[in-house]
């Protein structure tokens, strides 16, 4: 009998590994050695369904409630200033991390965990939002939206030029200081407008850190 796959959970595999399973570190999966019989692993079996794709959110980046950001930015393309959006997250918000077989702890399911950041982080490179979330930003905007970056390579949401209308990625705005969402003093970061929305955020993308964020030194104009 040739080598199969199994469905193991974290929490069973001990007992899979008791049975004769055996792990493959480059695949990260159990598996049963060729010449085996497989009626001792039934319930893993691949045919009982994947329980780690399951058990997996459908967005990895959560928070009770968030920040949208108004910012404003020069546009490549006509030169005029024009404003911008994003997403900021309080410190308590979490993201959804994969878990590893060798990593000791219980999981609440199979395939990874959710971790607290513990910091303010910016969204950026956003390829997902939930519905919610995408209500209460086009009550704001409508220029923040899905295109195509050559960049990157890939389609996430990103803001528009008011006037003409040109892309404007990601990139220079959160990850270049001076940029739009990179504040490098608080005379910068006067000029930017929080609004808090008292809703859950949850969304795919990449969250970005800065040493010092001059929060406290950004307008406030917070959602009823």
């Amino acid at each position: 009998m040739a080598r199969v796959d199994l469905d193991v959970p974290f929490s069973e595999k001990d007992e899979a590994k008791a049975l004769g399973a055996r792990w493959d570190p480059q695949a990260k999966v159990w598996y049963i050695p060729e010449g085996k019989e497989s009626a001792p692993f039934a319930r893993w079996l691949p045919q009982q369904g994947d329980a780690n794709l399951a058990n997996e959110p459908e967005f990895k980046i959560r928070s009770l409630w968030y920040f949208l950001i108004e910012s404003s930015s020069h546009c490549w393309k006509c030169g005029n200033r024009t404003r911008v959006h994003a997403f900021m997250l309080p410190e308590d918000h979490e993201q959804f991390e994969y878990a590893e077989e060798d990593e000791a702890f219980t999981l609440a399911s199979p395939s990874g965990y959710w971790m607290r950041q513990g910091e303010i982080g910016t969204v950026s490179n956003v390829y997902g939002l939930s519905p919610k979330v995408l209500a209460q930003l086009r009550c704001h905007t409508t220029r923040y939206r899905p295109a195509y970056s050559q960049q990157a390579g890939a389609t996430y949401y990103m803001n528009h030029c008011e006037h003409c209308g040109a892309k404007l990625g990601d990139f220079y705005m959160h990850s270049e200081p001076g940029g739009a969402f990179f504040p490098m003093s608080a005379a910068d970061a006067s000029k930017m407008i929080l609004r808090k929305v008292d809703a859950p955020f949850e969304a795919n993308g990449s969250v970005g850190y800065a040493s010092e964020n001059f929060v406290e030194c950004m307008q406030r104009k917070d959602d009823q």
